[in-house]
C-alpha cells in the first residue's frame, strides 16, 4: 500500500506542477507575439522529438551530484520531459481567446496574474483536463524514469509489481491484484473526464 501511495503523491503533484508552470508559459508565449517568443515556442516543440534514452543517464548524474535522486527530483524530471507537449497544447487553445479581454481586464485595474488566474485559466477547463489526463496516464505506469531514481523505500507501483515474478517463482496473484489496484484511479478519472478530451484535443491542436 505503500507503493499506491507514492503513486498517488508522485502523479498528482508532478501533473499539478506541470499544469501551472505550462499553462503559464503558454500564456507568455502566446500573448507576446515577438521573434523571441516564436523560437522559444520552436524549442519547446523539437524538445519533444528528444529520446529520453539519450538523456537519462547524464539527467541522474547531475541529480544525484545535488542529492535530488528521490521522488521530489522525479516530479522536477517529470516537469522537464512532459511540459513541451503540454506547452504546445495551451497555447494552441490561448490563441483562440481574444486578447481583448485581457485589455478589458487591464482597463479595470487588474494585473497579469489576475488576468490569467481569474479570466483566462478557467476558459482552459477543457485543454486541462486533457493535458490532465495525458500527464497522469504516463507518470502513473512509468517504469523507467522511476527505476533511475527512486530508492526502494519510495517505489511506485509498476516498480514494486516487478518484485512479484523472481527467477523461479511468479506470484500471479499478488501481480493481478496490484494491476487493478493501478488501473482503478485511471480508469475513474477518465471516465470522469472523458467529454473534455476530445474538444481539449482539438482546440490545442488543431487552432
Amino acid at each position: 500500500m505503500n507503493s499506491l501511495g507514492h503513486s498517488f503523491l508522485i502523479t498528482l503533484v508532478s501533473v499539478l506542477i506541470i499544469v501551472f508552470f505550462s499553462s503559464m508559459a503558454a500564456y507568455a508565449l502566446q500573448r507576446n507575439k515577438s521573434k523571441l517568443s516564436g523560437a522559444l515556442l520552436m524549442l519547446f516543440v523539437s524538445a519533444m522529438l528528444i529520446p529520453f534514452q539519450t538523456v537519462m543517464i547524464p539527467l541522474t548524474a547531475n541529480f544525484g551530484h545535488v542529492h535530488m535522486l528521490n521522488m521530489w527530483g522525479l516530479m522536477f524530471m517529470y516537469l522537464g520531459f512532459d511540459a513541451s507537449l503540454s506547452i504546445f497544447l495551451y497555447q494552441g487553445t490561448m490563441g483562440s481567446i481574444p486578447i481583448a479581454m485581457d485589455e478589458s481586464a487591464e482597463l479595470e485595474g487588474a494585473n497579469r496574474f489576475q488576468i490569467f488566474f481569474k479570466i483566462i485559466f478557467p476558459m482552459l477547463t477543457p485543454i486541462t483536463v486533457t493535458v490532465g489526463i495525458l500527464n497522469i496516464i504516463a507518470i502513473w505506469n512509468d517504469y523507467l524514469l522511476p527505476s533511475l531514481v527512486l530508492p526502494q523505500n519510495q517505489y511506485t507501483i509498476p516498480l514494486q509489481m516487478f518484485f512479484f515474478f523472481g527467477q523461479y517463482t511468479k506470484q500471479w496473484h499478488l501481480a493481478l491484484a496490484g494491476l487493478t489496484l493501478s488501473i482503478i484511479p485511471v480508469i475513474l478519472f477518465y471516465a470522469f473526464a472523458q467529454r473534455y478530451i476530445i474538444k481539449g484535443v482539438t482546440d490545442g491542436a488543431v487552432k
